[in-house]
């Protein structure tokens, strides 16, 4: 009887140093034998975590910062990858001029890890020499884009996107340095606001979900119309090495 209590003094004993140095080191502490006595619990714990993380607001975009943002008192770009980069399923975009690689490149990089996304561009915009739908539609078969078939009367003048059907941008902002108020913002982030090439513009983010359905709509509708180019890649192929007049040397990013 002795003999056993003192092995199960010594096996209590033994699991409580394993706990402080658990605890010590950071690590969780729990016991290996209740693990192999309730590994369904444990697993019910871990499977529980996932869940509160996958579903959390934080998740979804909760942190963003809604409401109104200006240029240049603000950098809209650093603001637009912050809400792209939250997508897990889709981004649906509609934009007018698109010349920022730092926006091209933070859409690649999502596709790439399984984002759909869907691009409308306007017909006289993609013509322009630093435009990125065909750089963007080269980088991942998720990436689809259509360009509505328009002249300089009826373009396609809409700056937003929706993500995840839950997070709306709209504004007068373009996808360009200057209209984002981040021309020269990597090289002088303490003045660029400054700069005679930056743009004046706003940037609404919302989560309201009348908003998001109302554009989720809308954009279907365009995404839709039968009079869109049907052969957008060899569109921009054609058009990739034109500019636009009005183009000037200090507009070139």
């Amino acid at each position: 009887m002795i003999q056993g209590f003192l092995i199960q003094w010594n096996y209590l004993k033994r699991n409580r140093q394993r706990e402080q140095v658990s605890t010590e080191t950071g690590a969780f502490p729990c016991p290996s034998g209740f693990l192999l006595l309730h590994p369904g619990l444990f697993l019910a714990g871990v499977v529980l975590s996932l869940l509160t993380l996958f579903f959390s607001p934080m998740a979804w975009g909760a942190s963003l910062p809604y409401g109104e943002h200006y240029s240049p008192q603000e950098n809209l770009e650093t603001l637009d990858i912050r809400a792209l980069s939250t997508a897990r399923h889709s981004i649906d975009i509609a934009m007018y001029a698109f010349t920022d690689r730092r926006i091209s490149r933070a859409l690649a990089i999502l596709a790439r890890k399984g984002v759909t996304i869907r691009l409308y561009r306007d017909h006289i915009q993609v013509r322009d020499k630093n435009d990125q739908s065909l750089w963007l539609l080269r980088q991942s078969p998720r990436i689809h884009i259509r360009i509505k078939r328009n002249s300089s009367r009826n373009i396609m003048h809409l700056k937003a996107y929706l993500v995840d059907g839950r997070v709306l941008r709209t504004g007068s902002a373009n996808w360009s340095p200057p209209g984002e108020g981040a021309f020269g913002c990597r090289r002088h982030p303490l003045t660029c606001h400054r700069g005679r090439w930056q743009q004046d513009n706003n940037l609404f983010l919302s989560n309201d979900r009348k908003l998001a359905e109302e554009f989720q709509r809308t954009f279907n509708r365009l995404w839709n119309r039968s009079s869109n180019l049907r052969h957008p890649r060899e569109t921009l192929e054609r058009l990739r090495h034109r500019r636009r007049r009005y183009e000037r040397d200090g507009s070139r990013y």
